[in-house]
């Protein structure tokens, strides 16, 4: 009987097992074995070992014969090329079988073939490698820090580089990066606080390198043992960022200083738009002006008309920037000089969209130059992190699987991505190098290649990506399939764009405004400045200590002044803008304003002051209306790419823009009869009047907050609003102006993505649950066959013995069952839980009992059942029959030994529930002290040598995936009684 369970167990091992004997004939061997590695072969047994395995790596060989010595032979897992070119991952286990007089019979040979999981971690590890983004992890107990390879990489050290926490940290670049990092490791440690951070980092070859670092702290017993996280290699993005944040601070001071008229003429839709001082030069009121190109050609000389267009036609198609002086004839007939200066600006795809300009009346001030006072304030920011896409490509082109990174890029649904090629993706112009290139790597010319491309967004857009295409080869070394890295660099180009649209406009405004512009590097003491600041002072170019001839050139009343405000912005980050005079070489006094601001690095330090000058001896007398002007109205409706408005402190909307429009479906008209409450959604209302008040109440000049409009068909759109006040000369609010962004695009992604974290976390929790049933109902038919072979083994009695072999053929039936119903449960797996059946509570009892009849003979148990017949309920069969036998399992484990185990079951209706209740009269819960943890994972409550703190935990898992629910009441040393409420079938 020994031997034939020996010989079951053998058959059923999941594993690879077989049994030879010295001359290497197979003795038994498992299922597992025939189908791993002899497939072909119906009977082995009195066969070689190696007659039926095509091939097996030498090495392999070679520790057959170690085994044949005696000695056991162990290896943990090895690659293998075999003589034909496949690729094979192997472990093994081979013991030496030896009798009773110690004479080696045989081996026992454990085969394992891990390939599929070694080239799973190949690929994961080589797209580490491709998108820059590596892995680290800190072991607390341990005080050790484990870096990947591609951190090393972005380290620049060496593959064997072995390092701790506080090196690691070191690497940061001292001062405000590594004070970040220190202050974010140690929120880590004691709150288990995860990070996500931007930093800088000096690598082992002195290299600064931008990085983004994420930190996530894993728990134990409220304490953290370890921090995991990625490192990643963004500096070429962050750099972009930084030089185009630089540039437009420069341009907001040189703008700031210029009070010149400026314009935007909007060519597609024909719109013409002007601050207030263009009003004031062309001598028309707002309400007069039509907004368009025509009202602006109505007010040319006759004598100068001809040229003024032929000039901006040629402006338009990129021939010429507008540069022009021309006269106007104003309402009251009289004549003026007008300088004119423009930049054509065109999209993406070098299609002009509009021309950005100044006008100023050069009739007294011909020989002063000014610059745009204002420019456009917003632009598109770069994308904050380049986020990689990744898709399994067949070799006709056809994505055959693709990550969300990849579909949020292109717009596409997974699904839809599925149905296309990345040909139909691809801008005709990128296709041929694209596959071109793959052609050569079918051709094996090439292992992979990286191209930069554009793709065609769903929406049509253009999106700007760095592919990185590699071939993956199968288990024989044929072609797969492609894996393509797709990395989007549609931020990055609009980045550039941006920065070179703005640097053309500062270049634009200081040549316009002979504005001079300034560095002030307070570390050295130098100054840099462009042309324009030696020809206001009239310095002579090329002068050596720049700074000390500037402060000659102050007139002498006035130096301690500028000497006082410069200091002042460097002690307390405060603003530079005061007014002086200077004196020229042949003693000419003039008057100029400056304006500054202090730039600082990462450190919080002031580095450097960048700042502007302008002279304003001719514009002197007309300094304070300008001022007036300027603060009345300081925002106007330049950006037409968000919705703006003026709104009344009566929340009447005053004016509108047409992107307001098209954001809520409303015409200009229907707003301008109604108020912004109006369509404001009602649990939005309370905060938006608070906030509005506020800001009527001078409490606040600025806010912002998201909030809820209505659309005119009816669905809700939110925004971002920001909100500035406008007050009159007296310091009183006359009206607000805000600027509403359409968020509505982002809510909804963030809800999707919110969404899929919950789904996956619970496939994730399900794949667990479902490991734990095959591991833990296992383990009981085990014990019960352990069980029931013990008994056989002992017993002479023949009618005992009959009993104990009709109870091992009931248990094998039990487990053949519970085999079918885990397969069930797989089907369910990979279909859904909606697949549960209609399931008989007392059949299920009845199995369970029978299943366990050794257990309950070997305790004396008395098991009482009082369940009716028709009691059912919806239920997985498998899930079902877990929870019964591992409570009834545990109430013979934890019995009392000073009393027979006595279990009673039974089971009642509840409207559209059925309760079914377990008692014992074991040893009972101390609920007070484990109440709060009665169903955690691996949390044991009695010294049982079998308690392993997985079964409860396993059972109410299963019993809420079927919508049910599972309470204890307990007592120590009188019982513990189970309560489970599942649904009705």
């Amino acid at each position: 009987m020994k031997t034939l369970a020996t010989d079951f167990l053998l058959k059923e091992s999941p594993n690879a097992i077989a049994i030879v004997d010295t001359k290497l004939n197979f003795i038994n061997y498992s299922n597992q074995w025939q189908s791993d590695f002899t497939p072909n072969k119906t009977d082995i047994i009195g066969k070689p070992l190696f007659d039926g395995i095509s091939e097996m790596p030498i090495l392999f060989n070679y520790a057959i014969k170690v085994g044949l010595t005696g000695k056991e032979n162990i290896n943990a897992g090895q690659k293998f090329i075999l003589p034909s070119g496949k690729v094979q991952w192997l472990k093994w286990k081979i013991s030496p079988i030896r009798n009773d007089i110690n004479i080696l019979e045989g081996l026992v040979i454990y085969l394992e073939d891990i390939t599929a999981d070694k080239r799973e971690l190949e690929l994961l590890q080589k797209a580490e490698t491709v998108a820059r983004i590596g892995g680290w992890e800190v072991d607390l107990q341990k005080n050790s820090l484990y870096w990947t390879k591609t951190t090393k990489d972005i380290h620049e050290v060496p593959e064997d580089f072995v390092t701790d926490l506080a090196q690691g940290i070191n690497f940061y670049k001292e001062g405000f990066d590594r004070d970040k990092i220190t202050k974010l490791v140690s929120a880590a440690i004691e709150k288990g606080k995860p990070w996500d951070t931007e930093l800088i980092i000096i690598t082992q070859k002195g290299n600064e390198v931008w990085v983004r670092a994420i930190g996530e702290p894993e728990m134990l017993d409220n304490k953290v043992i370890r921090i995991i996280g990625t490192f990643q290699d963004i500096d070429e993005r962050k750099k972009i960022e930084l030089a185009h944040e630089e540039i437009t601070e420069r341009l907001k001071i040189a703008t700031q200083t210029a009070h010149i008229g400026i314009w935007e003429y909007h060519i597609q839709k024909n719109e013409l738009v002007w601050d207030d001082k263009m009003y004031n030069v062309f001598g028309v009121a707002k309400d007069q002006f039509s907004g368009v190109f025509e009202a602006w050609e109505s007010t040319l000389h006759p004598e100068d008309k001809e040229r003024a267009l032929a000039a901006t036609s040629k402006a338009i198609s990129g021939e010429k920037d507008f540069d022009e002086e021309f006269r106007i004839i104003l309402q009251d007939g009289s004549v003026k000089h007008i300088k004119g200066i423009s930049k054509t600006i065109k999209d993406i795809n070098g299609t002009a969209i509009k021309m950005t300009g100044a006008n100023w009346d050069v009739t007294e001030l011909k020989r002063t130059q000014l610059k745009l006072e204002r420019n456009e304030e917003s632009f598109i920011k770069t994308f904050d992190n380049s986020i990689i896409g990744m898709a399994m490509v067949g070799f006709d082109g056809k994505f055959i699987k693709v990550n969300k990174s990849l579909a949020n890029s292109l717009g596409y649904s997974a699904n839809e991505l599925t149905e296309l090629t990345f040909q139909d993706l691809t801008h005709p112009e990128d296709l041929a190098k694209n596959v071109s290139l793959l052609q050569k790597v079918l051709d094996h010319e090439l292992e992979s290649y990286q191209i930069e491309k554009r793709y065609v967004h769903k929406n049509g857009s253009l999106v700007y990506v760095v592919l990185t295409t590699t071939m993956v080869k199968d288990l024989d070394g044929n072609p797969s399939y492609m894996i393509s890295q797709v990395q989007d660099i549609t931020s990055k180009k609009e980045a550039e764009h941006n920065f070179k649209e703005t640097s053309e406009r500062l270049n634009v405004a200081t040549r316009v405004a002979n504005i001079g512009i300034w560095e002030y590097h307070i570390a050295n003491n130098t100054v840099q400045c462009n042309d324009n600041m030696y020809d206001i002072y009239g310095i002579p170019k090329g002068t050596a200590d720049l700074l000390d001839e500037w402060l000659k050139h102050i007139l002498p009343e006035d130096v301690e002044k500028v000497t006082t405000a410069l200091q002042r912005t460097i002690n307390n980050h405060a603003p530079l803008n005061i007014k002086f005079r200077g004196i020229k070489p042949n003693g000419e006094i003039i008057h100029l304003v400056v304006i500054g601001e202090a730039q600082s690095g990462n450190d919080g330090k002031i580095e450097k002051i960048i700042g502007s000058n302008l002279d304003i001896t001719a514009l002197r007398s007309t300094e304070l209306q300008l001022e007036r002007n300027i603060e009345s109205f300081t925002e106007t409706f330049e950006n037409a790419a968000i919705g703006m408005a003026l709104v009344s402190p009566q929340h009447d909307w005053l004016k509108v823009n047409k992107s307001l429009s098209d954001i809520l479906g409303y015409s200009e008209e229907d707003l301008l009869q109604s108020k912004t409450l109006d369509i404001t959604h009602p649990d939005d209302l309370d905060k938006s009047t608070k906030v509005h008040d506020k800001a009527y109440k001078g409490e606040k000049d600025t806010y912002q907050l998201e909030k809820r409009y209505f659309h005119k068909d009816g669905h809700l759109v939110h925004v971002l609003l920001g909100v500035t006040v406008v007050k009159d000369l007296d310091g009183n609010p006359i009206h607000s102006i805000a600027q509403i962004l359409d968020i509505t695009d982002r809510i909804e992604s963030e809800k999707k993505l919110q969404s899929l974290v919950e789904v996956t976390k619970s496939q994730n929790d399900s794949l667990m649950n479902f490991a734990h049933i095959v591991s833990h109902n296992l383990r009981s038919h085990s014990t019960n066959m352990t069980m029931l072979a013990k008994f056989l083994s002992q017993e002479e009695d023949k009618k005992e013995l009959k009993n104990i072999n009709r109870m091992i053929s009931d248990a094998a039936e039990s487990l053949s069952e519970t085999i079918t119903h885990l397969n069930d449960v797989v089907q369910v797996k990979t279909g859904a839980l909606e697949n549960l059946q209609s399931t008989s509570v007392l059949n299920t009892i009845e199995h369970i009992k029978k299943t366990i009849g050794g257990l309950l003979e070997e305790h004396d148990a008395i098991i009482k059942i009082d369940i009716e017949k028709s009691h059912f309920v919806n239920a997985v069969p498998a899930y079902l029959e877990s929870i019964f036998l591992n409570i009834l399992t545990n109430a013979l484990k934890y019995s009392s030994l000073d009393r027979t185990p006595v279990i009673e079951i039974k089971s009642k209706l509840k409207k559209e529930t059925v309760l079914i209740t377990f008692k014992d009269n074991g040893q009972g819960i101390d609920l007070k002290r484990h109440g709060d943890k009665i169903f955690g994972m691996y949390k044991t409550f009695h010294k049982h040598k079998d308690a392993k703190g997985i079964g409860l935990f396993i059972t109410k898992n299963q019993i809420e995936a079927m919508s049910g629910s599972i309470k204890i009441e307990s007592v120590v040393d009188e019982g513990t009684t189970i309560f489970i409420e599942l649904k009705q079938s």
